[in-house]
């Protein structure tokens, strides 16, 4: 018996049966000519049965005469004990009788001998495991689709079972919900103090019947007022709980002294509380906590992750100040900066959530959008409120919103939290707006993203990066607001993080929002890592829109090939996925007649 050459566990498993030695030598060669067939032999009827009883074969060519038995008695014997095989048999002139009974007994196809038409025996071996291959894909289609349609069936009936069910669960989730927006309602303070020449006014409105917004005014004592705002990621119950947390966290007198906390102090106790008690990913609670000093009309301000408040002077001129930490309850170890203004006769501060954003018109800015509306706005105290909001006939919430003021004047004070029955439905929040805000102090210069930053930004972003580099000031990347980055932007940040690195210049990115550190991690960005760090610099107090000039077009290309590469690069799974993006920007540099690479100002 011929040895059959070792083959891939799977492929087509051939018998050949003929008691002619040359015969299995020369059909064994023809064969295995360009296949991957794995061919076994024998020379007898009873070698060829015990072949059939160790293993299955999904075709067997035998000869019809043979000494010890024919192959009308092997294939009769098979039909019993080895089911399965597709046979084509060989005879002689003298015994197409013996075939013709063969084809009766279910064989597929007969050769005659000599064997004239050696290919045309291997292309017909070759078209019958196509297929059984085809049939065997057929069945097992049949079977997984009979299986889905079972699995479909089962379904249906569970669904139809639990209507009634889902119903009533849906209704006491329902009224569940009524009764957490009355206990949240009722949590929210109700009698705004009256203070002698100063005047606090706030508006309140969740999107849902419960939101993730949340405020308070507190008299500590006769010389000191906390005034707080805060929100919480996502809407809903989950966010309005992590705000009663939040609250809860709170400390507002120090245990030793007694004295009033400091808002630093304040945000840090509740971080690290919220950080290391609260597991679940993805949860953090932006905030902005004020200790007014009524005496002297100073405000100490700390700030974590929330967007800017506004402070306008008298005379007009609005001032943002910015957040003076990260996000809470994402690094218990974050540390948080204060800042202290101090407000005469007709100053104003404003504080808000970023619900705000979509109820005025904001344009490419919503910070600046803010200040325009607040600048531009003439009311004052809860008139003020009302006018930023856009009243009660602007329309369906897209997000909780919630507005403070703080002014120097005669006038109540007034808190507006509206009735459970002006809360309404949710419905989809429009496209995140991106802002690329920058600042420049004495040796460093700090860049905010907000929003989903995309390819669009990353050329302003990286010249400006690169040029800090360049002039050895420390760079601080403030993530604190930012939701998302795509590709160009992650590949432009780790590109900026090792040319710092080559330049040993600090750079420092705060605030990183799970979403965000996720996808570094995903990349394999160890280097941007690296630079992560959980005590925040505070941000300059005069930053502005981050502005580039606009790059020609194979600038631009080599911009997005050299993020895409540097993304690459890192592993095996980036270069299976970005490879084919690489190869094309690639072709589209080489296709262009763009200017010389020597001019690319964004390298």
């Amino acid at each position: 018996m011929e040895t059959p050459t070792e083959t891939d566990a799977g492929t087509a498993s051939i018998l050949i049966v003929d008691d002619d030695e040359d015969i299995r030598y020369l059909l064994v060669a023809v064969l295995r000519r360009g296949t991957d067939w794995r061919i076994e032999t024998a020379s007898t009827a009873a070698e060829a049965k015990e072949q059939l009883a160790r293993g299955a074969f999904e075709v067997v060519i035998t000869d019809i005469s043979m000494p010890d038995e024919d192959g009308i008695g092997l294939m009769n014997w098979a039909h019993a004990h080895a089911p399965g095989a597709s046979w084509i048999v060989l005879t002689a002139h003298a015994t197409v009788d013996a075939a013709v009974r063969a084809l009766q007994l279910g064989a597929i196809d007969f050769f005659t001998k000599p064997l004239g038409s050696l290919l045309g025996l291997q292309n017909r071996v070759r078209g019958e495991i196509d297929h059984r291959q085809l049939r065997a894909e057929r069945d097992r289609l049949h079977a997984t689709l009979e299986q889905r349609n079972s699995e479909l069936v089962n379904n249906v009936r569970q669904l139809e079972a639990a209507c009634s069910l889902l119903v009533d669960q849906a209704e006491m989730i329902q009224a569940d919900l009524r009764r957490a927006a009355l206990i949240q309602h009722a949590l929210l303070p109700r009698v705004a103090p009256q203070l002698d020449g100063l005047r606090v006014s706030a508006l309140y409105r969740p999107s849902q019947n419960v939101g993730g917004d949340l405020y308070d005014v507190v008299r500590l004592n006769e010389r000191h007022l906390v005034v707080l705002i805060a929100d919480a990621a996502g809407h809903g119950l989950s966010a309005a709980m992590l705000a009663v947390l939040f609250r809860n966290r709170l400390t507002f007198f120090d245990e030793d002294s007694g004295e009033p906390c400091q808002p630093c102090d304040a945000l840090r106790a509740a971080n690290r509380s919220l950080a290391e008690n609260v597991a679940a990913t993805g949860l953090f609670i932006t905030a902005a906590y004020c200790l007014v000093d009524l005496a002297d009309r100073s405000i100490r301000i700390a700030s974590g992750g929330h967007p800017p408040l506004l402070l306008q002077r008298q005379g007009g001129a609005v001032e943002r100040l910015m957040h003076t930490g990260p996000a809470l309850g994402l690094y218990p170890d974050a540390d948080f900066a204060e800042m202290e203004i101090r407000i005469e006769a007709g100053d104003r501060l404003l504080l808000y959530t970023d619900g705000l954003y979509d109820r005025i018109e904001v344009g490419d800015s919503p910070d600046l959008g803010v200040t325009t509306a607040i600048a531009g706005a003439q009311q004052q105290g809860s008139e003020l409120l009302s006018h930023l909001f856009g009243g009660p006939d602007s329309g369906a919430d897209q997000d909780d919103v919630t507005l403070l003021v703080l002014d120097l004047g005669s006038g109540p004070s007034v808190f507006d939290n509206g009735t459970l029955a002006t809360a309404s439905p949710p419905k989809a929040r429009s496209a995140s707006r991106v802002e690329l805000l920058v600042g420049e102090q004495e040796k460093r210069t700090s860049i905010s993203i907000r929003g989903q930053a995309n390819w669009q930004h990353s050329a302003a972003f990286h010249q400006r990066c690169a040029d800090a580099i360049r002039s050895r000031r420390s760079l601080v990347l403030d993530l604190s607001l930012c939701q998302s980055l795509d590709s160009t932007m992650l590949g432009t940040t780790h590109e900026i993080a090792e040319r710092s690195e080559r330049s040993n210049v600090e750079f420092r990115i705060q605030g990183v929002m799970p979403p965000v550190e996720t996808l570094f991690a995903e990349l394999g960005m160890q280097t941007v890592m690296n630079h992560i760090v959980s005590t925040g610099l505070p941000l300059p107090s005069d930053m502005s829109p981050l502005v580039g000039a606009k790059l020609d077009p194979r600038a631009q290309a080599l911009h997005l090939l050299r993020a895409h590469q540097g993304l690459a690069l890192l592993n095996e799974q980036n270069l299976r996925e970005f490879d084919p993006l690489v190869e094309a920007l690639r072709r589209e540099v080489e296709s262009q007649d763009f200017p010389n690479e020597a001019n690319d100002s964004s390298r």
